[in-house]
């Protein structure tokens, strides 16, 4: 993997369905991770998106949320845009936050419009960075 493992919410596993981690353990490439011992509070997300969707009307949507534990009740403190097969991708994405919760999460929502089980996007990257400037 070309990113250090404790920041990389999705891996660059093909993504073929939706992705909701529930765990510190990767699963489908993505992961929840423990941010609990850093100082940040002003975090980055970055998505990167090498290759667009297979096919017209399918979409993916990213949100990061936060939660206290591992295992609760995530919340949602950022959305991408909304990807569809030739906008946006490939692509880089920025989102800033705050947090002081303890995990994050990348909620990954697939829909296949034709809802014959082809879905797939492959080549995603989702990293967490520390940004001083979150509220500048």
């Amino acid at each position: 993997m070309p990113f250090d493992a404790n920041l990389v919410l999705h891996d660059g596993t093909a993504i073929t369905a939706t992705i909701t981690p529930t765990s510190l353990t990767r699963t489908s490439g993505s992961i929840v991770l423990n941010i609990k011992k850093s100082p940040a509070k002003g975090l980055a997300a970055v998505m990167i998106v090498a290759a667009d969707l297979a096919e017209a009307n399918d979409t993916m949507q990213v949100s990061i949320q936060e939660c206290a534990t591992v295992d609760g009740t995530y919340v949602e403190v950022t959305r991408f845009p909304l990807l569809t097969k030739g906008t946006g991708m490939p692509g880089t994405y920025i989102r800033r936050f705050d947090t002081d919760k303890g995990f994050v999460r990348a909620l990954i929502t697939c829909v296949d419009s034709d809802s014959g089980g082809d879905f797939t996007v492959t080549g995603v990257y989702i990293l967490l960075a520390y940004h001083p400037f979150t509220y500048l």
